[in-house]
């Protein structure tokens, strides 16, 4: 019996039919995408207020739909880092707890 829910069966490697070109301009379009992360744009993925986050992990989601091969699969995994580690900073942000000052408190 089959899961209603079950994604439908995605072809990999040689079987995906993805040509070269089409490939290079997916690991083109990560290296871009990471470009933009880690760039002075991606600091507005700190901001808490910002929608930057939401666009920017959109638009890696989007790009993962494409991957067929573990080369590009690498780069994407290098896009969440990357986005994993802006959203941790975002958290900073959000938490204000008092720091401890041992200068005044003496």
């Amino acid at each position: 019996m089959a899961r209603p829910n079950k994604r439908p069966k995605v072809h990999v490697m040689s079987a995906s039919g993805q040509t070269d070109a089409e490939r290079r301009a997916l690991r083109q379009s990560q290296r871009t995408l990471q470009k933009k992360i880690t760039s002075n744009e991606g600091q507005s993925m700190e901001d808490p207020d910002s929608a930057a986050f939401d666009e920017i992990r959109h638009d890696n989601n989007a790009l993962w739909d494409k991957v067929r091969y573990t080369r590009e699969a690498v780069l994407d995994g290098d896009n969440l880092e990357a986005i994993s580690h802006r959203a941790t900073r975002q958290v900073d942000r959000l938490i204000q707890v008092p720091r401890y000052d041992a200068v005044r408190l003496a």
